[in-house]
């Protein structure tokens, strides 16, 4: 009986097609179809790659591809152990009940306990929900705070609310509210710093602190924000003669003039030259 590489050598040489031509239009070498045909299987790559090139030779001589690869698979040992068909039916042993066997009374005892200490949990917590419900009615209700946007690079406690500079005080310095609540935003660990960005007019402003973006956007007259670094805060105003800026506290003089385009990079000591690498130096 012929192999599957004779079988598949007969069909290519029926059809007068030539292992260069099959190679051409399979892109498989010439050495790995000479291989299939003289049953050399252990010189095939192995795996998928064997099914492949075997449905690729099958394709192009117009051989039925999955029993071309079944075929092979036969022939090679690739093909998966043949399953033991189980029973359709099987027979279980029933054990029934011996009659002497007690059966055992339901623990309605322990049900009665169990639904008692759920009755008396509940009864304890709607007890507590009323006592905490009636202390928030009765406190008194506060104030609401002015609204402040705070960026920070890590967690930190809030920095209070700070109030907008007072226009009649000398641009050289912050107002005196703004510095007496500035005292809260001082830095509250080692190597912190908070820097203030305060807008007197509107200024399309992008921050980065520690290397990451925690705003971008127009900042109207009057809004400010606050940001915590460790290693540097930059600041990019699209109207550097429109921001103030405020360092631990205290107003640090900008090169820039109104409706010019300036980046200010900010560190532990203040003010330093800008980071050519920062995404905001361009």
């Amino acid at each position: 009986m012929p192999s599957f590489g004779e079988n598949l050598r007969r069909e290519r040489e029926k059809r007068n097609i030539t292992l260069e031509q099959i190679s051409q239009s399979t892109k498989i070498g010439t050495r790995m179809l000479q291989a299939l045909e003289e049953d050399k299987f252990n010189q095939l790559p192995g795996g998928i790659f064997n099914k492949g090139f075997v449905r690729a030779y099958a394709r192009h001589l117009g051989l039925d591809e999955d029993q071309t690869v079944t075929e092979y698979l036969e022939a090679s040992g690739d093909a998966p152990p043949v399953q033991p068909e189980l029973p359709t039916e099987e027979m279980v042993p029933q054990v029934r009940a011996s009659p002497d066997t007690p059966q055992r009374p339901l623990p309605w005892g322990m049900f009665a306990a169990i639904l008692l200490l759920a009755a008396l949990a509940l009864s304890i917590w709607s007890h507590r929900q009323k006592k905490q419900d009636g202390a928030a009615t009765q406190s008194p209700p506060r104030a609401p705070a002015t609204q402040q946007f705070v960026e920070n690079t890590q967690p930190a406690p809030t920095l209070n609310s700070l109030s907008a500079p007072d226009r009649d005080q000398p641009s050289d310095a912050p107002a005196a509210p703004v510095k007496a609540q500035l005292e809260s935003a001082l830095p509250t660990t080692a190597g912190e710093f908070v820097v203030v960005v305060q807008a007197r007019e509107p200024t399309w402003t992008a921050i980065t602190s520690d290397g990451r973006t925690v705003y971008a956007g127009v900042l109207a007259a009057g809004d400010q924000r606050a940001i915590r670094g460790h290693r540097k805060v930059v600041v990019k105003a699209g109207n550097a003669g429109g921001i103030d800026l405020l360092f631990n506290g205290t107003k640090v003089d900008l090169p820039g003039k109104p409706g010019e385009v300036r980046t200010i990079t900010l560190g532990s000591q203040g003010i330093t030259p800008n980071d050519p690498e920062s995404p905001l130096a361009q």
